[in-house]
């Protein structure tokens, strides 16, 4: 019997050789791979992380709430209780209709006969508001109590914000607001800004209004109670 032939030996492979196959396996391995992610993408849309999302909502709230503030400047007033003695009368207040956060309707010529004080604020996403307006609310809040009920006045607020979630129900709860509170931006429009912006109102200001339905006094810094209630009763008996 002839004997067996003996195995070929298989040839050493040099370690470039080695390095060469292990880089080709690494780089399939990684082809197919990004492969299967593409697939995996097209059969389910982007989801993006929540917190990025709200990050951006609130970004783009704050980016509308500082426009908001910047049509509200105005120059600094001389007189020490924030009120212009002698604002220009236009024959009548400029009217408006908002909706309260109620969901009621509120028209302003519909109180035409009795002294209305109207209560410009500006509201940040989360409910901020700055310390004019805490005060201003505070002092409302004691005007309301004189006369809302009793007497001819009518008080309303009107909030200045663009963000979903402005917590006007907390500001309402923690201040004591009775009075008609609603958003002049949630139309989009900020139509009755607009409408009182030649008073050069600011953030917190407060605008009364006669019983013949002019502009009579506008408060644009922080107003005492006292200073509220006295020219309301001096507006009552004209």
């Amino acid at each position: 019997m002839r004997p067996l032939p003996k195995k070929e030996k298989q040839k050493k492979k040099s370690w470039k050789e080695r390095q060469r196959e292990k880089q080709t396996r690494l780089q399939r391995s990684q082809e197919a791979y990004e492969i299967h992610r593409e697939r995996d993408a097209q059969k389910k849309p982007q989801k993006y992380p929540k917190g990025k999302i709200a990050f951006g909502i609130c970004l783009i709230g704050l980016i509308f709430t500082a426009l908001v503030a910047w049509q509200y400047s105005s120059k600094p007033i001389s007189p020490a209780d924030g009120t212009t003695n002698n604002p220009p009368l236009t024959g009548s207040a400029p009217n408006f209709a908002l909706t309260d956060i109620n969901g009621d309707p509120f028209s302003l010529n519909q109180h035409a006969g009795k002294v209305i004080a109207i209560h410009f604020m500006v509201v940040s996403c989360g409910g901020g508001i700055v310390q004019t307006n805490e005060n201003q609310l505070r002092s409302l809040k004691g005007v309301c109590s004189s006369y809302c009920g009793e007497k001819s006045v009518t008080i309303v607020t009107v909030a200045a914000t663009t963000c979903a979630k402005s917590c006007l129900e907390k500001i309402r709860s923690d201040y004591g607001v009775t009075w008609t509170l609603g958003n002049d931006y949630d139309d989009g429009k900020g139509d009755i800004i607009n409408a009182y912006s030649s008073y050069s109102i600011a953030d917190g200001a407060i605008v009364l209004i006669d019983k013949n339905f002019r502009v009579a006094n506008v408060y644009s810094q922080e107003t005492t109670f006292e200073t509220l209630a006295s020219r309301i009763s001096q507006l009552l008996q004209v």
